[in-house]
């Protein structure tokens, strides 16, 4: 690749255009016409990212409003099952209480024997 030194006027085998080997011959572009080839380039290449910014942005919205009503849905899901949850475990509570108070002997003699099997376990 051939470089470019300052006053040439030459910018080298920069793409298909140049003079040097591979080039097509078109001969030595002047200053004005390589800044205006460049910057006919950099635009294509900035229109370029905002048509794919944009493509991917109408692809993007769509699915982060599904995530977004998928994790709301599971909010709530999940805010449900807790109140089933909690209600379960206080009917279970009152149950357990119920049973304690109509069988307080039963209760002793079973904490009794739990006990003995725990410290035969540790033992």
């Amino acid at each position: 690749m051939e470089t470019t030194t300052p006053n040439s006027g030459n910018l080298g085998t920069m793409g298909s255009s140049g003079t040097g080997a591979g080039g097509t011959g078109m001969g030595k572009m002047n200053p004005a016409q390589a800044a205006d080839r460049a910057h006919t380039t950099v635009d294509r290449v900035a229109q370029g990212a905002h048509d794919t910014v944009d493509r991917l942005a109408s692809k993007a919205g769509p699915a982060l409003d599904r995530a977004r009503n998928a994790a709301a849905d599971a909010q709530t899901t999940l805010y449900s099952k807790y109140d089933d949850f909690m209600a379960m475990e206080e009917e279970w509570a009152e149950s357990a209480r119920d049973q304690i108070r109509a069988h307080p002997l039963a209760i002793v003699g079973v904490a009794l024997l739990a006990g003995v099997l725990i410290g035969k376990l540790s033992s």
